[in-house]
């Protein structure tokens, strides 16, 4: 069996194993709080068992398994996958009440709940189930599917270090073509390596395209490393001209009203939440250090207007004095600083502090800067006047969104990246958005925030 079928059979497991798993714990979580009062027992809903079948089935329509000749060779983005796995899990669990309606079954038969929540646990499980397995797959070696990359410079390099440390994409790059092109195909029919990626100039792909097609299956076009409107973006032909069509959802108006109520609806359960923290909190800084409760830092904000960002102090009241004077003393710290405008030990920050800025949870009040409009919950995260220069032409781009308190560099290593990735990583986002990314982000940032992931 090849790498690639091996990669759809235990995905396809995968799916099986999170769809059950979600009604064996909705029937057990139902009933264990009491609300369970059937006439039939737990194994009654066995015979709804094809229910993983449906899933399963749902998701080889929507394209969720690659690797072999029946699916594509590279899967859907992260955050198409999450919407269309969400998708899935509505439509089998909706198909479920549907089939009992239609069969003139009662709630005293099956719990609609149970179907709902079992629904609901679906939608967000499967993919963190999904990454678990696959993060296994890697290390384990097994369901790799072999590639063979032509081209060089800046692209490959970036290319070849993404697919090396990519769980999700599943490629291993056995054989690079960075002068000799032409004996790509060969070597890959000795190897039967069917996939090809091509990180070369379009004119170069343009004259060995027939050559490349006697060969392989599948060939993945990487043209560029810098950041690109692609999400969303689909083929289109005109007269036998082939291109993409790209949308701009965040020129949108429904859109961006459609961010800004998910904004705050998502900020007021968040505050309410983490209610209880805006008392202990302020408490426990008091008795920890002394100073005001809260920090109010100046950054740049939409159109590069200066905005207040609230936090909680998490430094000595002296912070600056004790950073001029440090800096002053040290060359290493005062380059370190220059490069990055922080610094991995910072002997500024408070022991209590330091448990803030692990967890994140010195961020909390910037709640109020999206509550005043100021800050959105997820976007770009707002920078000071010196770190502008860094972003160069990007800065245009970056700046046409509101910061956030949470982004795409923060659930990608956040202070583990440097600073060119975030460049990359803000423009990304901005070129990118849509409200399956804000979602996708979020649920990124808590599994960030609960393991204490790349924060300082």
């Amino acid at each position: 069996m090849s790498h690639g079928r091996i990669r759809v059979l235990l995905l396809w497991l995968t799916d099986l194993a999170s769809v059950y798993l979600c009604w064996i714990v909705s029937v057990w979580g139902y009933w264990a709080v009491g609300l369970g009062h059937y006439e039939h027992g737990f194994e009654f809903y066995l015979n709804l068992w094809p229910v993983g079948l449906t899933f399963t089935a749902l998701n080889a329509v929507f394209r969720l398994y690659h690797g072999n000749a029946l699916y594509p060779a590279a899967p859907v983005s992260p955050v198409e996958e999450l919407r269309r796995l969400v998708a899935s899990a509505m439509f089998t669990h909706l198909g479920v009440i549907a089939l009992l309606a239609l069969s003139r079954q009662t709630t005293e038969d099956y719990s609609r709940a149970v179907i709902v929540i079992s629904g609901v646990l679906t939608a967000v499980l499967a993919q963190p189930v999904r990454n678990l397995a696959r993060t296994m797959m890697n290390r384990l070696g097994v369901g790799q599917i072999p590639v063979v990359l032509a081209g060089g410079g800046a692209v490959a390099e970036h290319v070849i270090g993404a697919l090396a440390n990519d769980d999700h994409t599943g490629f291993r790059v056995v054989q690079v073509f960075e002068h000799d092109l032409r004996e790509v195909v060969p070597h890959a029919r000795r190897l039967g390596v069917k996939i090809l990626v091509a990180c070369q100039d379009v004119r170069i792909l343009r004259a060995q395209i027939e050559e490349f097609t006697s060969w392989f299956t599948f060939i993945e076009y990487m043209p560029t490393a810098e950041a690109f409107p692609v999400l969303g973006a689909q083929p289109v032909v005109f007269d036998g001209v082939g291109g993409l069509e790209m949308v701009n959802q965040r020129r949108m108006k429904a859109m961006r009203l459609g961010k800004s109520v998910l904004d705050l609806v998502l900020s007021l359960v968040a505050f309410f939440c983490f209610l209880p923290l805006f008392i202990v909190i302020p408490v426990l800084i008091k008795l920890t250090s002394r100073g005001p409760v809260f920090y109010r830092a100046t950054r740049l904000g939409k159109g590069g207007r200066s905005i207040r960002v609230w936090k909680f102090r998490s430094m000595y009241a002296d912070a600056d004095k004790r950073l001029a004077g440090m800096l002053a003393a040290d060359p290493t710290l005062k380059a370190e600083f220059d490069a990055n405008f922080k610094l991995a030990d910072d002997p500024r920050v408070t022991p209590f502090g330091r448990f803030l800025r692990k967890t994140s949870l010195d961020e909390i009040p910037q709640l109020f800067n999206v509550f005043s409009g100021e800050m959105a919950l997820i976007g770009p995260r707002p920078i000071v006047q010196r770190e502008v220069s860094y972003y160069g032409k990007a800065y245009s781009t970056f700046s046409s969104v509101k910061p956030g308190i949470t982004g795409l560099w923060q659930t990608s290593g956040r202070s583990d990246t440097n600073y060119a990735r975030r460049v990359a990583l803000d423009s990304y986002y901005v070129l990118n958005w849509s409200p399956w990314l804000d979602i996708w982000i979020l649920l990124r940032t808590i599994g960030a925030v609960l393991f204490m992931r790349g924060a300082r």
